[in-house]
């Protein structure tokens, strides 16, 4: 079964990569950028409408526009925060809004004051927001008469070697945020200088190649997922591609954003509908792989500008209600420091139209991913995850198979908090999945696939960790089914076979229910030995018989098994975890569904949400072996689990 499923795998491999060779490439070469300024996300005058609605770049006329009479006094107090900051492109902007030749020279004296920080070079993040800055504030204060061509070379030699420290150290792995972040402050900053300094012209080629080649081919592959982890580490690589997108675009007056949905795979859209479908009401992402604490862990105040500006790019209707949740939520403090600049890009000039986001989506493909399904978009509503994917990098954890259940606070987590690489909440014990014979999923430590054919050709070699077999989401309810034995030891395991089932309260503020359907399979022969079905809850609690009961403080989730099986129930002391904004912290609690197998087993568990306390009797829940098939049958509904998909059937 698994040889099959991998040569499957193999040739979807081989069928990808001339589809990435044949597109065109994404970002023109140097001699389609334009030289007159500004040209990184601001331009002179207009330019024409994408094929999305928006225009290719905000002209210096539409940011000038006063601010109606509802957004002034937003737009007063952002305005005051740029101008007060000690950053050049914060200090450019405010200057092109206000005229103001004081403000665009305090700019400059930064500029002419600034020098790289060795001790800091070779750090992602430095090099990163250093060369955004830099870059973005000399392209903007281009025209302006104190910085003229003498501060501009000096400025150019003084930051060259930064920039070719992020070329130098961005040919590592593709599926990084440090890679990203390296290639793209690079790229900012020759966009910005490319024509004017040769080494910036060369550097610029480097790179275009590197994008076009690997790093937007890495895109694509993913058709939708996150690669390296979730939330705020894989963000950063989709920020540094949206800029450097969008800057591009400007620069050169193409359309790159229909580009990339009409040549290559859509895959801006598609990472955008899966950051808008990963932020769970109380403004956390939904916590995959190495999880922050603080505002790193959501939306709260670095996020903003990144929804703001792929709704104006995109002309997304449910981007523009994200933006304006957010909005009602945070006011002007969602931006964040510098971050204010996109309020003036793009915030302003949003769709008018507002609808929101689909209620499921599958981020990833056949090859893996992300299931994100939801109740609704209200603070009440319920989020349900389920991750079945590849290996990509150390951010990622061994937690294939694993779910997340949210209301009103997370109810089944990933436990722990983000502190190093490889640290406990990367083990499998910390995620809601199974242990097989003792053993949680083989350790990976790969990271060094500076291209994508390097990753595809190690992916058979043990990268390859899950695969989506079936997903669908019929409105009423939602489903997804994994195989991820080739997370474990081949020795002992052959199938594990994960079937996730979402039912949708039939009315607001109704009951959730959730139906997981394991079915595993030993190597020819030998049994599976202790099997151990994990479940991790905030704080401790409750056992009555086989049903265990937690609580979050408004919501409660109830757990039960209905399967063939006959497990031990066992109550262990879990990760403190992250949890709500800010840096709150809780304490959580393992609950482990033990029994002993042979050389297969099918286990069968029904999980209930709902707010306040639970009712003494849950739903009736049953099941019923129909020859390969699973029944489930709930409240007199029933549900037909085969591997190959779940349909839904009236229980006669």
């Amino acid at each position: 079964m698994m040889s099959r499923s991998r040569s499957v795998l193999i040739g979807v491999v081989l069928l990808l990569c001339p589809l990435c060779a044949q597109a065109a490439d994404l970002l023109p070469p140097a001699d389609a950028i334009r030289r007159d300024r500004p040209r990184l996300l601001l331009t002179p005058t207009d330019l024409p409408a994408g094929q999305a609605g928006a225009p290719l770049a905000i002209s210096l006329g539409r940011l000038k526009a006063p601010p109606d009479a509802q957004s002034a006094r937003e737009y007063s107090t952002l305005l005051a925060q740029v101008q007060g900051l000690r950053k050049p492109a914060a200090l450019a902007l405010a200057w092109r809004l206000t005229g103001k030749a004081e403000t665009a020279q305090k700019a400059v004296d930064l500029l002419k004051s600034w020098r790289m920080d060795g001790g800091k070079a070779r750090d992602p993040f430095y090099v990163y927001f250093t060369l955004w800055d830099l870059a973005l504030a000399y392209d903007w204060l281009h025209d302006f008469a104190g910085f003229d061509e003498q501060a501009r070379s000096d400025l150019r030699r003084r930051a060259l070697p930064l920039a070719e420290t992020g070329v130098k150290s961005g040919n590592d792995h593709v599926f990084h945020n440090y890679v990203w972040m390296f290639n793209g402050g690079a790229m900012m900053w020759a966009l910005a200088t490319v024509g004017e300094d040769p080494a910036a012209d060369k550097m610029y080629a480097t790179l275009r190649d590197r994008f076009n080649r690997e790093l937007y081919g890495a895109m694509r592959y993913l058709a939708g997922g996150n690669g390296d982890s979730g939330g705020y580490w894989w963000l950063y690589c989709h920020n540094s591609a949206v800029m450097v997108l969008l800057a591009a675009q400007s620069a050169t007056g193409q359309d790159l954003v229909a580009a990339v949905k009409r040549e290559h795979g859509d895959w801006l859209a598609r990472q955008y509908d899966y950051l808008l479908l990963s932020i769970l009401p109380d403004l956390r992402f939904i916590p995959w792989g190495d999880t922050v604490a603080g505002p790193n862990g959501g939306i709260t105040h670095e996020m903003a500008e990144k929804i703001d500006a792929l709704a104006w790019a995109l002309r997304s209707s449910p981007g523009a209600y994200v933006s304006r949740w957010l909005a009602s939520k945070r006011g002007p403090a969602r931006y964040y420091g510098e971050t204010a600049i996109f309020y003036f890009l793009y915030g302003r000039d949003l769709p008018a139209h507002a609808s929101p986001p689909p209620l499921g989506m599958l981020a990833g493909d056949k090859n893996g991913g992300q299931a994100i399904f939801r109740s609704g978009w209200d603070e009440g509503s319920t989020v349900v995850g389920f991750r079945c994917t590849d290996f990509f990098g150390q951010h990622n954890h061994l937690d294939q198979g694993s779910f997340i259940l949210y209301r009103n606070g997370l109810l089944a987590l990933d436990a722990g908090r983000y502190q190093k690489v490889a640290g406990p909440p990367m083990a499998t014990d910390a995620h809601n999945t199974l242990l097989i014979a003792g053993k949680g999923q083989r350790t990976q430590r790969y990271q060094s696939a500076a291209t994508l054919d390097a990753f595809l050709s190690r992916l058979p070699k043990g990268l390859e960790t899950g695969e989506v077999l079936f997903y669908k989401d019929a409105g009423p309810w939602a489903a997804i089914t994994g195989q991820f034995a080739q997370a474990y030891d081949p020795q002992i395991v052959l199938s594990a076979v994960r079937q996730l089932l979402y039912v949708r309260p039939e009315e607001p503020g109704g009951v959730d229910r959730v139906v997981i359907v394991d079915r595993l399979a030993g190597p020819a022969g030998k049994s599976l030995g202790e099997v151990r079905w994990l479940l991790h809850v905030p704080a401790k609690p409750t056992v009555e018989g086989l049903t265990v009961t937690a609580t979050n403080g408004k919501s409660y989730l109830r757990c039960r098994p209905v399967g063939p099986a006959a497990p031990r129930v066992l109550i262990e002391e879990g990760l403190r975890t992250p949890a709500g904004r800010n840096w709150a912290m809780i304490d959580t609690s393992r609950v482990v569904y033990a029994c002993d197998a042979g050389e297969r087993l099918t286990l069968v568990h029904v999980l209930e949400m709902g707010d306040g306390q639970p009712p003494a009797k849950g739903a009736d829940a049953r099941f019923a072996a129909s020859g390969e098939a699973v029944l489930v049958i709930l409240n007199g509904k029933a549900y037909r689990f085969e591997t190959a998909r779940i349909s839904a059937l009236m229980a006669e």
